[in-house]
């Protein structure tokens, strides 16, 4: 069987829905009111916080650009440091290499020296026997002409005559030149 349904409906009067309306409308306002708050308010805060982290930031690049600049004057630092201890090394090795050959001149100039000292008293012993040979000769060139002369002239043989001409000695005169090193006499001539 049908079952039949009945249905009253009241209608409202329109001042509710105008009502109705205007709530909605001024909750709408209060809601966007807020909503443009709250989001001024989100803005504003991101912008600080851009804002400081943009600081941050830029410190952060300069701190940056300072501690590059710092490991590149500690490069070079120690770059010049291992120069500096390389140079110093070489040094080293150079003046050891000069002492020796020093050391090596010296016994060079020591052995020359002796050398030279042994050639000048060879030289003085040879001056030496010179002159005497020299005083031998001058003897004998005199004996000599005195027996020619007692030859040749048959006269009276004096004795004091020819010893006093044999005894008469030549003057000779004789230059000495010396040459000194380092305050030593090392060669006459």
């Amino acid at each position: 069987m049908p079952v039949l349904l009945l249905m009253t409906l009241e209608s409202r009067p329109r001042q509710d829905h105008g009502r109705y309306q205007a709530q909605y409308d001024e909750l709408a306002q209060k809601n966007q009111e807020e909503l443009d708050k709250y989001w001024s308010q989100q803005i504003e805060e991101s912008t600080s916080v851009v804002t400081t982290q943009s600081t941050e930031v830029g410190a952060a690049g300069m701190m940056l650009t300072e501690l590059r600049h710092t490991v590149q004057s500690l490069e070079i630092d120690i770059s010049m440091r291992n120069l500096k201890a390389s140079l110093e090394n070489s040094l080293r090795e150079v003046e050891a290499c000069y002492a020796l050959q020093r050391e090596q001149l010296n016994g060079i100039l020591l052995h020359l020296e002796s050398e030279l000292a042994q050639t000048w008293a060879e030289g003085q012993c040879q001056a030496q026997e010179y002159k005497a040979l020299l005083n031998i000769k001058v003897k004998l060139e005199a004996e000599s002409t005195a027996y020619c002369c007692l030859l040749e002239d048959g006269e009276d043989f004096n004795l004091g005559d020819a010893l006093d001409s044999s005894n008469s000695m030549q003057t000779i005169q004789k230059t000495t030149t010396s040459w000194l090193v380092d305050g030593k006499v090392v060669a006459d001539q």
